[in-house]
């Protein structure tokens, strides 16, 4: 290929952070590091691969967006599935699916205020209870703090919305999964999880907007943090 009669265009070379990340991978793939089990820390990581630890943050949050790890607080990174084939969606940058979540979440609320005699709250309510009776009980909320954000996004009455939230939902997953209250929701997350859903049961949209985008806010904080 010519850009402009120049001659040929020079590939671009694979970044550090691409190559670590696509070596990771193919370890986990072949069994190097099964399911369940913790990979090396980040800073054994940069010693093997000789880069700096920036790069393998950057080379891991690859990997989670991919749904095949997890971050535990004060334990390390675990392998969580086997690897799929990559496509373009599986690659995106958490912090971007961060933003696209809040994009996809304050357009369903909008939507859902304008169907108020259509919307199905039963779903929301009942998943919304569960949620509670899970963190009083400081049980794992991963799933259905996962399922209440798809309902909300149900509830806007949009099917091609609701693709694009399914379509990214591996790599929303993942966001849910490294956050701070990925395995056991806090009392105060869960308040906000609450002002979120009344934007649909309650038609308090403002105020649910509002909450969505301090969950976001905190989640970018979070990563901003974890992955520099």
């Amino acid at each position: 290929m010519t850009v402009n009669g120049a001659g040929p265009e020079t590939p671009k070379r694979e970044s550090h952070a691409n190559r670590i990340a696509r070596l990771l991978i193919d370890d986990i793939r072949r069994g190097t590091y099964p399911v369940g089990t913790r990979i090396p820390s980040e800073r054994r990581l940069a010693q093997d691969f000789g880069v700096s630890r920036p790069v393998i943050r950057e080379a891991v949050s690859t990997v989670i967006g991919r749904g095949i790890l997890e971050v535990q607080m004060g334990r390390g990174m675990f392998v969580t599935a086997q690897p799929a084939d990559g496509t373009p969606a599986e690659r995106l940058n958490l912090q971007d699916v961060v933003n696209v979540r809040e994009v996809l979440e304050t357009g369903a609320l909008r939507l859902s205020a304008l169907r108020e005699e259509d919307r199905d709250t039963t779903k929301i309510a009942d998943i919304l209870d569960r949620l509670g009776d899970a963190v009083a009980a400081r049980a794992s909320t991963a799933e259905l703090d996962s399922a209440l954000h798809t309902a909300i996004v149900e509830a806007g009455g949009s099917p091609l919305l609701l693709s694009l939230w399914q379509g990214l939902q591996q790599q929303i997953d993942a966001t849910i999964r490294i956050s701070p209250h990925g395995h056991t929701m806090s009392p105060d997350i869960l308040a906000l999880h609450r002002t979120l859903a009344d934007g649909v049961l309650k038609g308090h949209v403002d105020e649910a907007t509002t909450a969505c985008r301090q969950l976001h806010e905190q989640n970018r904080d979070f990563l901003r943090e974890l992955l520099g």
